[in-house]
């Protein structure tokens, strides 16, 4: 009896329509001048160049807005390799309304760490933010 009725539950939860989103175009994303790609000093004074090396972006209906997931590659390189080094970044992502306010912000802030003997450092970052309907979103590094 009891597995009779856990079945069925089983049935019904997983034959309803509303745990499946409905996947929508991604609104427009762009980075303001000069925050696609930025020279920075690591602690140790050193000039490192970090840029964005990738977004892939999943957007889905949520009904009153879009709920927008980001996968965000950073890529470092540096000329010096011989020692351990950080560099302190902050990503942040936005969305706006038509009228350009802000609706929502995702920021990450940490620090790169660039291995000994490695030039060229990535790292993927996975971000969210509700984007309105007819809204755009702004990515970019600091």
């Amino acid at each position: 009896m009891i597995k009779t009725i856990l079945g069925l539950s089983f049935f019904l939860l997983s034959s309803c329509s509303t745990l499946v989103k409905e996947v929508v175009t991604c609104p427009n994303t762009s980075s303001p001048k000069g925050s696609e790609e930025i020279l920075v000093k690591s602690e140790n004074g050193l000039p490192v160049y970090m840029g964005l090396r990738g977004v892939e972006l999943y957007c889905t209906n949520s009904g009153t807005d879009i709920d927008m997931e980001a996968s965000v590659n950073i890529r470092s390189l540096r000329n010096n390799i011989i020692d351990n080094d950080y560099v302190p970044i902050t990503i942040s992502l936005v969305s706006v309304d038509i009228n350009n306010k802000e609706y929502d912000r995702d920021e990450f802030s940490y620090s790169q760490f660039l291995l000994k003997g490695n030039k060229i450092i990535e790292r993927s970052t996975n971000m969210g933010i509700d984007v309105p309907k007819n809204g755009k979103v702004y990515i970019g590094i600091r």
